[in-house]
């Protein structure tokens, strides 16, 4: 069990990544369930809250889209059932878009580049970010509206 505190006290796990690790250093399968079990009874191994948290930082810190957080929290070997849960409760259509927007407006500070290349390069990030070809058009529209009114003031 100290082991696992260990490993928690160094960053947020999933309980089969906490699971693996132990595997890894040569715990056995029982023990190393029955100290994921302890540490579930004391709130601190939880894979709802890790997975909630990875979410509000994919999209809000790291900028990507649906996909992109999906494979993540894959990767990280949250439960399927808790990743689709957590998923469809911040998958609202406009939340994908202003987050796709925000994207490109780090990316892409001075404005995207003029004509159909710059176009081709802004979808292209906005799609390796993890975001829906539905969406990348949305927010490539809504970025060139709000440039052309931009340009329109002045």
């Amino acid at each position: 069990m100290a082991v696992a505190l260990r490993m928690l006290s160094r960053c947020a796990v999933s309980e089969a990544e906490l699971l693996r690790r132990l595997s890894e250093k040569g715990f056995n399968r029982p023990d190393s369930e029955a100290a994921v079990s302890r540490l579930r009874e004391l709130g601190l191994a939880d894979d709802r809250k890790l997975c909630e948290g990875l979410v509000r930082v994919y999209r809000e810190s790291r900028r990507y889209g649906r996909a992109k957080i999906l494979m993540a929290l894959r990767r990280r070997l949250v439960p399927p059932d808790i990743i689709e849960d957590v998923v469809r409760g911040m998958s609202g259509g406009d939340e994908e878009i202003l987050a796709a927007s925000a994207a490109l407006s780090k990316k892409f500070r001075e404005g995207i580049p003029p004509g159909r290349e710059g176009t081709a390069k802004a979808f292209r990030f906005l799609a390796s970010r993890g975001f829906s070809i539905e969406t990348c058009r949305r927010a490539l529209g809504k970025r060139s509206d709000e440039t052309e009114q931009t340009e329109g003031d002045a």
